[in-house]
């Protein structure tokens, strides 16, 4: 897996476009991550929370109700309120016991609780009614809370399998029989009555049921975006610490710091490009006044690389670097490098200790010791030299781009110095270092090449060598990971199984992330915010989200945050605006079974179709999308579908259409549960009442039933359950203007009607009654809404954490990805990401690579010195980056003043996408700039016929000889840049002896590149084509280019000239012909046509074979 993996699992745009029901979707997305039991957790959770809820809200509404009896009932029987009495005591002793979260038996309790609770409140609101009816027709005051509140709060509504429908549809039936039993049925109106208060119950259960589905998916929305915020932060920490492993594996731990800071620096000011520092150029170094400097080499390499095969000699080296790594641990050494077959390791950094010297000689016996081995072990003859010297050094990273740890000092050339006057089994030391060592070593004079090496005699040093340890030598074995093996390096650098186990980690802190998730606002609401609230790190998310919020309706300070949180996605309109159609045609039964005129039907299915039409553009992609998915691929071909399309994604997502379609909705719907009243003739109802008064009669209700009108509106009212993406603000004020319109009608207007129906007490009137009927329902709505809305903001806050953790952790795998580019090239890193031993050998074989060593003669090694290396290794880097195309030249390394680069090493199969390479502007400039480099125009007709028939036609030019040119111009471009900071006096003004001449050599051949050693990986390459570009530099000269015949033989079949210079010693191959590239005064090319301009250069160019490449 991917470090920057970031999937969003609650991606609400893809959910809208998937066939099926929302909740269902997330239900599966739950069972794919193994978050079932996180979930039912949570249900648990939730509904032991909403238990104080429910014992609030039934305690309020008991209070309010004996209350307004007190107040308006004239001496009141003590008998007629003591079932309400009743309720406020048993109540707590009937839910509370099931609230302790971990008791056994939870759903056993939840539902027998449940059910205690329906039958205590139905029998609280029936019993009075009961007990009068041969005096009293009592309506029941609480049957719509009862039936809400066992869909809403009860406990049986958040157990598995707990069908909370049975229980409300009993309490429903029950309910429905009491009515019966109350109306004396010999009228048909009566029986129509009767069907319509049926109809009113059946609607109130069919809400509830949908409200089970509403839950269920905020619920899962919750646990899945809690969920990704635990992944994501998980992942954060393994990117930290694969970046950690990379720094610390590479560099020393304070060096890292700068380093990382840098980048990170970097990204914020230019988040754009991933090349770091192209505008200012950091040089990261660190000096160590007290260290010892161990530098190894194999005996007769050289000769090793011509006799032996590439991958042989390759294994042999692996198995010696990453034994001499371990070696390396034991000892404290610090692997700096290695070269080809040389090996260099420094002891006392990055921390001093006093024993530096004993350590580095006791790690230069032990890799003798290590040579011998795996001499006898494979029959070859494998010997070391090895210089020990200490002083001081300078260590650090220089360049833009390919970092390696290295380091600088003149004790450093002293080193080497000892190292190649050495002789092969002993370990070559000077005087310093053994003035530093204890008596535990064997001994002698050093070398006679040492008492003549002019360096050696200028730092007035004397040489000795070590054979062995003495034989009374104990290992004091203080150093910290001296049992080190194999193990403890096994898959430093894989990362694979971690972020595979990542998830299995997130669901395991799911099952502890749970048990701190807000689920109601009864849990703590802190009105006063601390003044310095960021003080505490690590405080709790539930905390953290009460100091960004208002208690009152949960608003957020930030106005912006509010605003952002009323914009989200509402992907439950749909099925909102079903509800509404659903109630539209419950009130247009219940008018019909209830009204005893005609009234204007016209107008009510008017309404109810538009309505339904809202409702069909709302859910027009849904029932497009059965069966299959909507993608850019799969978009409808006919316009009138794709704008339906369009229409139901803006019902969706924008809130400047969902807020007003409700609002107009729902007064659409008052107008609805209303009609029968306002098309009503007043004066013509109040003599029918008066008549029916006079005559003692039972007033007569013309127009309409003042009960069913009241359901009516308590349809209305309960839709708001089911209508998420209206701000909670503005949905209270829609219900305080449904409530006191109603209010309006029943006491001003038609009063005299509504006082004459039944009442739900005895001696409360009737205006009060229906009243307290919305009023009770209306409260229900508050604390419930005002608890979803506490846990939506509260879930929205979670995923701007997640967002805010999600960015963190794109800049710091963007930083690893810096990182990796500038250590391994991007084919390798990824089979470093895969889990692998760390102590295999990775290599790949190239058959033509064209290897180059540029070595800056006449520097000073000093901190000034290093400064100017570190300034013209940017500028070569720079010049690299012109160089990422078809014919890609990739930076090895930099071996203290020697740049090492390779062209023919990408293939087909490697593209960096790591390191993006910026793009000008201006193509004007682009042309300047390419005019520096080779361009070059076709021979003229009359070229002479020797070079002729060296030159075969352009089409049968070998491809791969191609990267022979590209690596030449490359170099001829480095003497540009070298020639034009010695013009300009850069750096070497104040400093006459420097003149920062390059000594440039080039070969081309087949190669093995890989990656080896225990640790500190690091693409390499060796071969003999390596070991001729690095004596071509040594035995080079200054300001020129020196190539192999081959290499030679190439760049004149693309019509460069190269000079034969002579047969050159080569140590290990012997007397070999050399060539110089043939350059002018102005650094041109030579061609090898006599009769053009020394500008006009080569037939051939980078830009012909990018064309030609082109073409093809």
């Amino acid at each position: 897996m991917d470090p920057d993996h970031s999937e969003n699992v609650v991606d609400y745009r893809s959910l809208g476009n998937m066939p099926g029901y929302e909740w269902k979707l997330l239900r599966y997305k739950c069972r794919d991550l193994r978050l079932e039991g996180v979930y039912h957790r949570h249900l648990h959770l939730v509904s032991s929370a909403l238990v104080i809820q429910l014992i609030v809200v039934i305690e309020i509404l008991m209070l309010i109700h004996v209350i307004l009896l007190f107040c308006v009932v004239k001496d009141i029987d003590f008998l007629s309120v003591l079932p309400y009495f009743a309720v406020m005591l048993l109540t707590p002793s009937i839910l509370l016991p099931g609230r302790e979260s971990n008791v056994e038996q939870y759903e056993v309790i939840a539902i027998l609780g449940s059910c205690l609770m329906a039958v205590l409140l139905t029998a609280m609101d029936l019993i009075l009614p009961i007990s009068y009816l041969s005096s009293f027709n009592l309506i029941p005051n609480f049957d719509h809370v009862v039936i809400v509140l066992v869909y809403l709060m009860f406990p049986i509504a958040f157990v598995e399998n707990g069908r909370a429908y049975l229980l409300g549809l009993a309490v429903s039936l029950v309910y429905f029989a009491y009515m019966t039993f109350m109306v004396n049925i010999n009228t048909h109106d009566e029986v129509w009555e009767l069907t319509a208060y049926g109809a009113y119950l059946i609607f109130l259960n069919m809400l509830g049921m949908s409200l089970t589905g509403f839950r269920e998916y905020n619920m899962r929305s919750g646990i899945l975006s809690r969920y990704q915020l635990v992944y994501q932060n998980l992942v954060l920490q393994m990117a930290m610490k694969q970046e950690k492993a990379l720094m610390d594996s590479i560099i020393p731990a304070t060096l890292a710091r700068s380093l990382q800071d840098a980048i990170a620096s970097h990204i914020e000011e230019d988040p754009s490009n991933l090349i770091p520092f192209t505008k200012t150029r950091h040089l990261f170094m660190e000096q160590h006044p007290e260290v010892s400097i161990l530098e190894a080499d194999m005996v007769d390499f050289t000769n090793l690389t011509t006799t032996m095969d590439v991958s042989e000699l390759v294994a042999i080296l692996h198995e010696l670097f990453v034994s001499f790594d371990l070696a390396a641990n034991h000892n404290r050494a610090t692997r700096i490098k290695f070269l080809g077959d040389s090996y260099t390791c420094v002891t006392g950094i990055p921390s001093y200790f006093a024993t530096h010297a004993n350590a580095c000689v006791n790690q230069a016996l032990d890799m003798i010791e290590i040579s011998r081995e795996a001499s006898q072990r494979r029959n070859k003859k494998i010997q070391l030299r090895v210089g020990v010297h200490s002083g001081e050094i300078l260590a650090g990273i220089i360049g833009l781009t390919k970092w390696q740890f290295d380091i600088w000092s003149k004790d450093v050339d002293i080193t080497n110095r000892l190292e190649s006057s050495g002789l092969p089994g002993m370990v070559h030391i000077s005087s310093r270092t053994l003035g530093l060592l204890d008596n535990h070593y064997v001994y002698e004079e050093g070398t006679e090449t040492a008492k003549q090496d002019p360096l050696l005699q200028r730092s007035n040093l004397s040489t000795y060598l070590i054979r062995s340890r003495l034989p009374n030598f104990e290992d004091t074995d203080d150093f910290e990971d001296d049992n080190i093996s194999l193990n403890d390096y096994h898959f430093r650098f894989s990362f694979t199984q971690d972020y595979e186990d990542i998830q299995v980690k997130a669901q395991r802190d799911m099952i502890l992330e749970v048990e701190h998730m807000p689920m109601n606002r009864v849990q703590g609401c802190k009105i006063t915010r601390p003044l310095h609230r960021m003080a505490k790190k690590d405080i709790r998310e539930e905390y953290r989200f009460h100091l960004e919020s208002y208690c009152l309706f949960t608003t957020f300070r930030s106005w912006k945050m509010e605003w952002s949180f009323s914009k989200m996605r509402d992907l439950l309109m749909k099925y909102s605006l079903g509800m509404m159609v659903l109630a539209g045609a419950t009130i247009i039964a219940m008018n019909l079974l209830h009204t005893k005129e005609a009234i204007d039907y016209t107008m009510l299915f008017g309404l109810f179709l538009l309505i339904l039409l809202a409702l069909l553009l709302a859910s027009y992609k849904k029932l497009w999308l059965r069966g299959r998915r909507l993608t850019p691929m799969t978009q409808p071909s006919s316009f009138l579908s794709r704008w339906l399309i369009k229409i139901s994604n803006l019902i969706e997502k924008s809130v400047f259409v969902r807020v007003p379609l409700g609002i107009i909705v729902l007064s659409m719907l008052y107008i609805m549960s209303s009609a029968s009243v306002f098309s009503c003739d007043i004066a013509r109802l109040e003599l029918q009442i008066i008549d029916s008064e006079l005559n003692n009669l039972k007033p007569q209700m013309i127009c309409f039933m003042p009960w069913p009108v009241t359901y009516a509106v308590i349809i209305v009212l309960s839709l708001m359950l089911v209508i998420i993406g209206i701000p909670l603000i503005i949905k209270l004020a829609v219900g305080l203007a449904i409530l006191g319109c109603h209010m309006i009608t029943v006491y001003a207007y038609y009063g005299f009607a509504f006082e004459r129906s039944e009442t739900t007490n005895v001696g409360m009137t009737s205006s009060l009654a229906h009243s307290w009927y919305l009023l009770a329902l209306f409260i229900v709505v508050v604390v419930r809404e005002g608890n979803l809305n506490y846990i939506l903001k509260a879930s929205y806050f979670m995923s701007l954490c997640f967002e805010k953790k999600h960015k963190q952790t794109k800049v710091k795998t963007r930083t690893i990805k810096i990182i990796m580019a500038n250590i391994l090239p991007t084919h390798v890193a990824d089979v470093f990401k895969v889990r692998r031993r760390s102590d295999q050998l990775y290599y790949e074989n190239f058959c033509n690579v064209a290897v180059m060593f540029a070595t800056i003669e006449n520097y000073k090694a000093d901190h000034s010195g290093l400064r100017a290396l570190h300034e013209m290794i940017c500028y070569f880097d720079e010049l690299l980056l012109n160089y990422q195309t078809c014919y890609k030249i990739e930076k090895i390394k930099v071996m203290g003043w020697t740049y090492l680069a390779a062209c023919g090493l990408d293939v087909d199969h490697y593209t960096d996408l790591a390191v993006s390479v910026p793009v000008s502007a201006n193509p004007e400039a682009d042309k300047v700039q390419k005019s520096t480099s080779v361009r070059f125009a076709p021979m003229d007709d009359d070229d002479d016929t020797k070079s002729r028939e060296r030159l075969p036609s352009q089409a049968t030019l070998n491809e791969t000889d191609n990267t022979v040119l590209v690596m030449t111009e490359f170099a001829l471009n480095l003497l540009r840049i070298m020639r034009d900071i010695q013009s300009k006096g850069i750096f070497f003004e104040n400093y006459s002896k420097l003149t920062g001449s390059l000594k440039i050599g080039i070969a081309n051949g087949p190669v093995m590149a890989g990656v080896v050693g225990l640790s500190k990986p690091h693409y390499d390459i060796w071969g003999h084509t390596v070991n001729m570009a690095s004596r071509m530099t040594s035995t080079g000269v200054l300001d020129g280019i020196h190539v192999t015949e081959s290499t030679s033989n190439i760049l004149q079949d693309f019509n460069i000239r190269c000079n034969f210079r002579g047969m050159t010693f080569v140590k290990g191959v012997g007397q070999v012909p050399t060539y110089l590239v043939d350059l002018d005064e102005n650094l041109h090319f030579q061609h090898v046509s006599r009769n053009n301009d020394s500008h006009m250069g080569s037939i051939v160019s980078v830009q012909w074979l990018d064309e030609k490449r082109a073409e093809k």
